[in-house]
């Protein structure tokens, strides 16, 4: 009986990317960083037109100017992306105590990994930054600490500054610290925490934070086993960010009649989906879909596909 229980759980397993996203990884670190920047220039509105006059205003010596054009050249908004430049210009009004400029400078020296001593000077600004309170240097600290970048791992000191920042309504910290318990790498172990955290950030539209947050409710972890909660969440971010492992997993959830009906017609969409996203995972399983299928029926889900994506984008 054991062994037929642990088969069943393997077979879903192979079925469902099992595993969470417990915390900002090198690779999403950039996109982390970069998203609230573009997010600032877009409300800035800085046409390619304004540049030059905003280039001499920082040339002046005009710390705010020095603050947006450092901006700018990071995200490559209305100007050729140069991370040097942006640097540049980003020390220039740190060094005029411009105050969003020290987090700021941090977090481009955390994530862009090509200069050097990145992670020593990424500290250094990120410290001046959460001593005027500010809550994503708190984070990028944690970060810092959690995974020993350019010092010793400390999970007392990363623990520390992701809880401030989360307990500040800080949704990256909420996710960061949710993934620490969930884990229990640098903190004991606790599912019910790690949701409460993933639920906070998953409320301000942290995409990853709801992703977890809908495995732990497809698997009963830390909150009771609601299969229509997991897919409610799966199917909103997909539907909102086309996030390839939610759309993998309500693929696989409709593969296998988990908290809904078996329907091989949506499942096919949604792991289509996910594998011309790129998604391997996605492949893997639309092979084994479209086996157990018929020509109509895959034509039929392909029409769902092409709908799908003139109303959501593709």
């Amino acid at each position: 009986m054991f062994a037929k229980a642990r088969a069943v759980a393997f077979f879903l397993c192979s079925l469902f990317i099992c595993s969470i996203f417990p915390q900002v990884a090198h690779g999403q670190l950039l996109d982390e960083v970069t998203g609230p920047m573009s997010a600032m220039i877009e409300k800035l509105n800085v046409p390619p037109a304004m540049v030059a006059p905003l280039l001499q205003k920082a040339a002046d010596g005009d710390a705010q100017a020095q603050y947006v054009v450092g901006l700018l050249y990071f995200t490559g908004q209305s100007v050729q992306q140069d991370h040097a430049l942006a640097v540049q210009w980003m020390t220039k009004a740190a060094n005029q105590e411009f105050k969003l400029a020290p987090t700021q400078l941090g977090l481009m020296y955390l994530s862009v990994q090509d200069i050097p001593d990145n992670y020593i000077l990424a500290k250094q600004w990120l410290l001046k930054g959460a001593a005027h309170g500010d809550l994503d240097a708190m984070n990028g600290l944690g970060l810092i600490y959690a995974e020993g970048l350019g010092t010793a791992i400390n999970g007392e000191e990363a623990i520390q500054y992701f809880r401030e920042a989360a307990n500040g309504g800080f949704a990256i910290a909420q996710y960061n610290l949710g993934g620490q318990y969930y884990t229990g790498k640098l903190v004991a172990q606790d599912y019910k925490e790690a949701a409460r955290l993933f639920q906070l950030a998953a409320q301000q539209d942290h995409v990853r934070a709801a992703y977890n947050l809908g495995v732990m409710y497809r698997d009963g972890q830390g909150v009771p086993q609601d299969s229509t909660g997991a897919i409610r969440l799966f199917q909103g971010i997909a539907e909102k960010h086309h996030f390839p492992a939610a759309e993998h997993n309500l693929g696989a959830m409709y593969y296998a009649g988990k908290g809904v009906p078996a329907d091989l017609i949506l499942a096919y969409m949604w792991t289509k989906l996910a594998a011309d996203s790129g998604s391997e995972p996605g492949k893997k399983l639309l092979a084994i879909i479209s086996e157990k299928m018929t020509p109509d029926q895959i034509a039929q889900a392909d029409q769902r596909v092409q709908e799908w994506n003139k109303v959501h984008g593709s």
